[in-house]
């Protein structure tokens, strides 16, 4: 619940939004949203006790308090499945609206190299799978994100990178006669 919560809330989501690029301090995190820092830090901590942030000890300093995600992927079931169907479909929405920005505003970026544009993507894929094998798909696309994320160190010239994937059943296809 207190995961739900925290994602169906919109200023946490640009949160989450501000420490996938880096980590950060209350203070460097109001800078970006235009807010204050007592208000970054009520956020911080609530996302802290949702288990989706954690400090970060190898940059903090004193009283200077680093955060950074917990994890390099957040995956959440369908939300009928959820305790609170409701908060776990505004928390989708929610992150669907900010996902559709942040697509739009790269299209529209003019400072990127060649090699970026070449080396992103976009893919519209379907398959036929039984149950089993879409459960195995997700976890082999989450073992893979995780061999990417836990390199350590990122090398030099690496930039964050905007993953996201959806994998879920499709109405079947109705013929002309409707079977």
């Amino acid at each position: 619940m207190t995961v739900l919560r925290a994602l169906s809330n919109p200023a946490r989501q640009a949160i989450l939004d501000v420490l996938a690029r880096e980590p950060s301090t209350s203070a460097m995190v109001a800078r970006v949203l235009g807010s204050n820092t007592g208000v970054a830090s009520y956020h911080l901590r609530e996302l802290g006790k949702a288990g989706l942030i954690e400090p970060d000890a190898t940059l903090s300093r004193g009283r200077q308090r680093f955060w950074r995600l917990a994890a390099a992927d957040m995956w959440f079931s369908d939300p009928s499945e959820s305790d609170d169907p409701g908060r776990a479909q505004a928390a989708i929405d929610l992150i669907m609206t900010r996902l559709t920005a942040a697509v739009r505003h790269y299209l529209h970026r003019t400072d990127l190299e060649s090699e970026w544009r070449e080396a992103s993507l976009f893919s519209r894929s379907s398959v036929q799978l039984t149950v089993a094998e879409l459960a195995e798909l997700q976890r082999e696309y989450l073992e893979l994100l995780r061999r990417w994320a836990d390199r350590g160190e990122a090398a030099p010239g690496a930039r964050p990178v905007r993953l996201a994937m959806f994998a879920f059943p499709d109405e079947p296809h109705r013929g002309r006669d409707g079977s």
